[in-house]
């Protein structure tokens, strides 16, 4: 009998140093051939940490201040910031004051941050699984910049799989973007519904058998219940109801048309964080795993596949 193949998928874990490591540490802990990041991996602000001597500084997270009074407080509070997905940079009190007024040097820093903790992620993963025998798939999401697609490329682990048909095992293909429709927050790869449904039809025309192939996009399906986020006003602001935050479905009709147009075997979700779940559009099974990786908590699905047939999934957290 053929072997199965077993998938562990993660997604959105937005910087986070604990979460990448979990995500690597995966395929030890849940015996899995094939791991699958999803996008949206890069962070979404820097801590500076002032510093007034050798040994001590303040932290200014959020506009409130933390007094680190020893080198190892800082180490420390380094680590934990990592762990949430914030990027930290020392510095004296004349460039932070430069940073407060000067948005252009902010978003230099910004990207050079980014970038180096993706080169950081690339070592790390082409150091614990090279010669493994595993398959890693890592993209970008809609919320990353272009500039680390090279970074990822370089990889001699992982594989970049945007826009293309790649072997998941003898039976099973996968195509992948990490491209997303239109936001309130117009990030990097937000694009109109058409131009989404171009780029996965030109996948599509790759696939020899729809039926055992792996949809990873990670934009969910619209109106699936795997897509419901935060209502927002003109501020940018959840909108509230007497019972609460008031939630409306957000995600693409491009991919919700392809699915049920093409019934792959398998869609592979992230993109609200909120929506944790499992979802059926016609035959095909939709995941997505949420995220709550300011936590450092690493949620994920994980999938055995059996001659071209899910065998078994469910979602997981640790």
């Amino acid at each position: 009998m053929t072997r199965p193949t077993r998938i562990f998928f993660a997604t959105d874990i937005h910087a986070s140093n604990r979460c990448f490591k979990k995500f690597l540490n995966a395929a030890k802990h849940y015996e899995a051939d094939v791991l699958v990041l999803g996008g949206d991996v890069t962070g979404k602000a820097f801590v500076p940490v002032v510093m007034k001597t050798a040994g001590s500084g303040t932290a200014v997270d959020n506009g409130k201040e933390l007094e680190l009074e020893t080198a190892t407080e800082i180490s420390r509070f380094e680590e934990r910031a990592s762990d949430a997905g914030s990027y930290v940079f020392r510095c004296c009190p004349e460039e932070y004051r430069r940073l407060l007024v000067d948005g252009a040097a902010r978003d230099e820093l910004f990207n050079k941050l980014i970038e180096e903790r993706i080169r950081a992620w690339v070592s790390l993963a082409d150091e614990r699984l090279h010669d493994r025998g595993i398959r890693v798939f890592f993209n970008a999401g809609n919320d990353d910049h272009f500039s680390i697609d090279p970074l990822i490329d370089a990889s001699t682990t992982m594989v970049r799989p945007e826009d293309r048909c790649v072997e998941v095992d003898d039976y099973c293909t996968m195509i992948s973007t990490g491209f997303a429709n239109v936001t309130p927050f117009h990030c990097p790869r937000d694009v109109l519904e058409t131009e989404l449904t171009r780029k996965i039809e030109n996948m599509v025309s790759d696939v020899a058998d729809l039926g055992r192939c792996i949809f990873n996009f990670h934009c969910p399906p619209f109106q699936s219940n795997l897509d419901n986020a935060p209502k927002l006003d003109g501020d940018l602001r959840p909108q509230m109801t007497g019972l609460g935050i008031e939630f409306a479905p957000v995600g693409s009709t491009a991919v919700r048309t392809a699915i049920e147009r093409h019934q792959p075997l398998l869609g592979l979700h992230g993109h609200i964080h909120e929506s944790k779940g499992i979802a059926y559009i016609g035959r095909t099974l939709c995941l997505n795993p949420g995220s709550e990786y300011h936590e450092g908590i690493l949620r994920g699905a994980l999938i055995q596949l059996q001659r071209g047939a899910v065998q078994h999934y469910m979602l997981t957290s640790g």
